[in-house]
């Protein structure tokens, strides 16, 4: 201390000993004035105040009024032709993430986006043309994961609403640290200070090159973070929406796992007949009245019909209705991102071999047992369940939900097993 204080002296960077002593001064009354304040804070007693500084509660979807109020402030699409082509044309998840982003940012000043490389389009082109359409709140970062969530957190605490892309889901074990300090944030001030924001994981699970690196499936969830991981364009959409509604209006923090495999994909069964379905493309979700405009953390989507995925239902709530497919389902299969696909492909083959009817559920809230899975779950009391996870056996997000499920004896009867990828990493090639 006594060197660094020379050398300060020497730099010039305090004008005297005096003014160096005045401000140690000044530094330890303020340490020991926050010290005596912090001592005389209400003391932690009880299991249940510990759970209730882990998160921000969840803030209160828009009404309807006040989302299509957005709307009519929202300058992109730039006319009414290029919105009739939007909502006309289906496009792959790539574009419509792209579009969303754009939605929000011309939706709400204080949105902005930071990453590496993210003003010439990103690592995947998610963030095309942003710069040109928002040049000073589109922040390229060097490639540095703590300094892409250190960034993220300061503009969050000056009142901005943040998305941070980070490139490949394994470079986030290079911001581990400052990753879980974001997290942690509201735990450790008893919710004194909010660090909402938006973290873009993207590079996750299988991909076209790069091995265990850029193809890593492995997932962080710690308390006081939602995860969630959309399989479609369509449902990023709302998705999303409902990602930085929260993360600016509640202070929460939320990830979103991007799948690789699914950012160009166009068809559920590539190798039919036809050279392909188009069922993994969709039209934009416009929802300017509102309905449906959010996908909020309850919500899975039920497919009743493995074939044809246009035939499936937001089931919201616990006490939500589910419409049962033609033929009751003796299997209920859960499944997220990347495994949401290869779940209907395995209905529709169980299906045609006449071994199973099984009904394919989209769990997009990672390790949590939402309110949505309940009302299906209680609607079909004797079927089956099978949980097939992306991530590897021992780390994946339905060992949570398993956990949950079992405590509360939702299996209780059921036949049930959880399918996940081996525990090992992905070689190269």
């Amino acid at each position: 201390l006594r060197s660094a204080c020379e050398q300060a002296l020497a730099l010039g960077l305090v004008s005297s000993p005096d003014a160096l002593r005045s401000w140690w001064a000044e530094l330890r009354g303020q340490v020991e004035k926050a010290f005596i304040a912090a001592s005389q804070e209400p003391k932690i007693t009880t299991r249940e105040m510990v759970m209730d500084r882990t998160q921000a509660p969840l803030a209160p979807l828009p009404l309807p009024a006040e989302f299509a109020q957005q709307a009519e402030r929202m300058p992109v699409p730039a006319n009414d032709r290029e919105r009739a082509r939007m909502g006309r044309k289906a496009q792959p998840l790539r574009v419509h993430m792209n579009q969303v982003f754009k939605e929000l940012m011309s939706r709400d000043k204080s949105v902005v986006y930071v990453g590496e490389d993210v003003r010439h389009g990103g690592y995947y082109r998610v963030s095309d043309d942003l710069a040109d359409m928002f040049p000073a709140r589109v922040q390229d970062v060097p490639p540095d994961e703590t300094s892409v969530i250190g960034l993220a957190m300061g503009y969050s605490q000056s009142g901005l609403t943040p998305i941070a892309e980070i490139p490949y889901s394994k470079y986030l074990d290079c911001g581990a640290d400052m990753f879980f300090e974001a997290v942690i944030t509201h735990w450790c001030t008893a919710g004194g200070q909010k660090d909402g924001l938006v973290i873009r994981l993207q590079g996750f699970d299988k991909g076209v090159f790069g091995g265990n690196f850029h193809t890593h499936n492995m997932l962080y969830l710690p308390p006081g973070l939602d995860v969630v991981c959309y399989s479609n364009g369509r449902d990023y959409v709302r998705g999303m929406r409902h990602a930085v509604h929260q993360a600016k209006t509640a202070g929460r923090v939320v990830m979103s796992v991007d799948s690789t495999d699914l950012l160009y994909r166009r068809s559920l069964f590539p190798d039919g007949p036809d050279g392909g379905d188009s069922h993994w493309l969709h039209t934009y979700p416009f929802d300017e009245d509102g309905e449906d405009a959010m996908l909020d953390f309850e919500t899975v989507i039920a497919y009743r019909n493995p074939t044809s995925p246009d035939e499936f239902e937001y089931v919201r709530t616990a006490d939500a209705s589910v419409t049962a497919p033609a033929e009751n389902p003796d299997t209920i299969i859960l499944s997220y991102g990347n495994g949401l696909p290869t779940s209907l492909q395995a209905a529709a083959q169980l299906r045609d071999d006449g071994r199973s009817n099984a009904l394919v559920v989209d769990c997009p809230t990672l390790g949590h047992v939402s309110g949505g899975l309940r009302a299906v779950l209680a609607r079909f009391p004797n079927a089956a369940v099978v949980m097939a996870d992306v991530c590897k056996a021992g780390q994946h997000p339905f060992g949570a939900v398993l956990h949950t499920m079992q405590e509360e004896g939702l299996l209780e009867g059921r036949r049930w097993r959880v399918v996940a990828a081996p525990p090992t990493y992905n070689p190269l090639g």
